[in-house]
This record gives structure tokens, C-alpha cells and sequence, in this order.
């Protein structure tokens, strides 16, 4: 008879744990795409006020992501003198070989090195917890848990760039112009959008997301 208890216990410990790897599993994807399309956003809506732009290359400390041998078009960027990748979206200066630029404008959020795709994933899990969080929860998404959502986004992006950000938004969400409330209002209506889109409400065995009376966007 103890073997049998020990025996069910095992089988319900088991189940359990496949559950769980299933839920993170899903909830990885789910911040995966939702990071993606905020780097999407970003592209777009930086060519749409851009038109004649045709790179961003910005310096990653990625180095050793890359093959030096693969570094073979000598071109001059905006930051300088450099033999570019042959793929086109990664460059090093010529001076300096320790330096490494990336593209950040052509690159698709996979194709970005660590340290430039680590904003979007932070930003894309904080989001990702509260909206699975208020459909669990029975939350209304109203306004108001868009803004709530928003405020946290804000505390957490607050805390992870207080050593480089400019003070002027290092101050309470409430106090944030409409152009940086926007930034973060969108990213939490991306993971709203992303969540319906994917039909992860299957996934996570919730409703879909529901929006209840004026949102502001």
C-alpha cells in the first residue's frame, strides 16, 4: 500500500513538473514575439520619422559573436573607417578591431547580438507577467491596468539604466511626457495584441484579452 502512494506521488510529481516546463516553455515564445514586435515598432516608426536613413550601426560588446575573416568590405560609416561584414549588418573599425558595430536598424530582433536585444526582452517579460497575470486574476483590461501595467514598465526600465539614462525620465511615471508614456503604453498593448494574435489564451487556458471602454494608445 506505501508503494502504491509512493508510486501515485511520483506520477503526480512528474505531471506536475511537465506541466510547468510546458508553461515557462510557452511563456518564453510568448516573450520571444512580443519582444520581436516591439524591435519591429521600433524600425518602423524610426524610418517613418527617417525616411533617408539607411543604417544605425551602433557598438555591441559582442565581440567575440563574429569571425574576424568574415569582416570584408572596407566602407566609411558614421563611426568611421571600417571593414564591414559580409552579411552587411556588422562592422569594425578599422583602427581598432576590438570595436564592433552592429546595425541595429537592418537586423531582425534575432539577428540581434545580446546586449542590444536585452532592453526588448526585459521590457517584453515585464509586460508579458502582468497581462497573463490580470487574465488569471479576472482583471478589467481598462485604462486604468493599461497605465498600472505601464507604471511598473517604467519603475523596471528606471532601475536597470539608472547608471546612463537621462534624468529627465528618471522621474515617476505620472510625471513622464505623453511621447515616454506612450513608449510604454504601447509596449503593454503589443503584449496584449501578440497574445490574442498567437491564441495563447489556449496556451495558458485564460480568456483573450478583452479591452473595456476608451484606451488610450
Amino acid at each position: 500500500m506505501h508503494l502504491i502512494t509512493l508510486v501515485i506521488y511520483f506520477i503526480l510529481f512528474c505531471g506536475y513538473n511537465v506541466e510547468l516546463i510546458s508553461i515557462r516553455k510557452d511563456f518564453r515564445f510568448y516573450v520571444q514575439n512580443v519582444a520581436s514586435r516591439f524591435h519591429l515598432n521600433w524600425r518602423k516608426s524610426f524610418l517613418e520619422k527617417n525616411p533617408f536613413v539607411r543604417n544605425r550601426f551602433k557598438l555591441t560588446k559582442a565581440r567575440t559573436f563574429y569571425n574576424s575573416s568574415d569582416f570584408i568590405y572596407p566602407m566609411i560609416l558614421t563611426v568611421g573607417s571600417c571593414l564591414v561584414h559580409r552579411n552587411l549588418k556588422v562592422a569594425q573599425l578599422r583602427e581598432n578591431s576590438s570595436l564592433i558595430y552592429v546595425d541595429i536598424l537592418n537586423m531582425n530582433y534575432n539577428e540581434l547580438p545580446f546586449d542590444w536585444a536585452l532592453e526588448n526582452r526585459a521590457t517584453a517579460r515585464i509586460a508579458c507577467k502582468y497581462v497573463l497575470q490580470g487574465l488569471r486574476r479576472k482583471r478589467l483590461f481598462n485604462q486604468d491596468y493599461i497605465e498600472e501595467i505601464s507604471n511598473i514598465i517604467h519603475i523596471q526600465w528606471m532601475k536597470r539604466n539608472v547608471q546612463h539614462a537621462s534624468k529627465d525620465l528618471m522621474i515617476p511615471y505620472v510625471n513622464l511626457t505623453e511621447i515616454e508614456k506612450h513608449k510604454d503604453r504601447t509596449a503593454v498593448l503589443i503584449a496584449c495584441d501578440v497574445f490574442n494574435e498567437l491564441f495563447l489564451y489556449h496556451r495558458f487556458h485564460t480568456t483573450p484579452v478583452g479591452f473595456f471602454g476608451y484606451i488610450i494608445e
